[in-house]
């Protein structure tokens, strides 16, 4: 009696396309789409990252900061040797202090972000990638603001010194929440600033 063996099966070579294969894990995947980040542009920190009109605040904040410490010095000068005089000078420092805090919260209650900003300028790096924008500062480890590739129309160059620093703006896409009343991220004293925007012009 004949013994009956299975045909064997021609090996099936299966296609890219086949569903049945197991599909890779979306990190693996997205790794696999993007090209390697590059870096664009970077602008370095420091005193010309401050916006324009800094100067005009420091000269006119400057005479009210020397006329608080006069009073300070008279009230302290000659050092007080009584009792009595002690408490006048302790008590005028709490009261002159105080008042000075008191104006300088009114002066800077509604615009402390902007106050914030020109404080951390000269520390923040501008990075421009492949990929999106980076705002960071030496002190964090996260990025203080973030903006993809998709989100960015182009730049604009404004006008520039011999050096090539200038003002630039970036365009968001329409209905951005990070976009100035005028659709646009502006810079000032941007250090390579056509570099800058052709950075930005990249994207597209």
């Amino acid at each position: 009696m004949a013994t009956e063996h299975p045909i064997p099966q021609e090996p099936q070579i299966l296609s890219g396309d086949d569903r049945s294969l197991p599909a890779l894990p979306m990190k693996q995947a997205r790794r696999m789409d993007h090209s390697p980040e590059r870096t664009l542009y970077v602008a370095q920190p420091g005193l010309r990252a401050l916006p324009s009109g800094t100067l005009v605040i420091i000269g006119f904040a400057s005479p009210q900061l020397l006329s608080v410490v006069f009073l300070f010095w008279a009230i302290w000068w000659p050092a007080p040797v009584t009792p009595g005089a002690l408490r006048f000078a302790l008590a005028s420092t709490f009261l002159l202090g105080g008042l000075s805090l008191l104006v300088l919260w009114l002066l800077l209650r509604h615009n402390l972000a902007l106050a914030a900003g020109i404080i951390r300028a000269p520390f923040t790096r501008v990075t421009v990638t492949t990929r999106r924008v980076l705002w960071t500062v030496p002190w964090s480890r996260h990025p203080v603001m973030e903006i993809g590739a998709r989100r960015i129309a182009g730049g604009i160059l404004g006008p520039t010194d011999k050096r090539g620093t200038g003002s630039a703006a970036m365009i968001l896409r329409e209905n951005d929440p990070s976009a100035d009343f005028d659709g646009n991220i502006h810079f000032d004293r941007m250090p390579d600033a056509a570099g800058f925007v052709a950075a930005l012009d990249g994207f597209h």
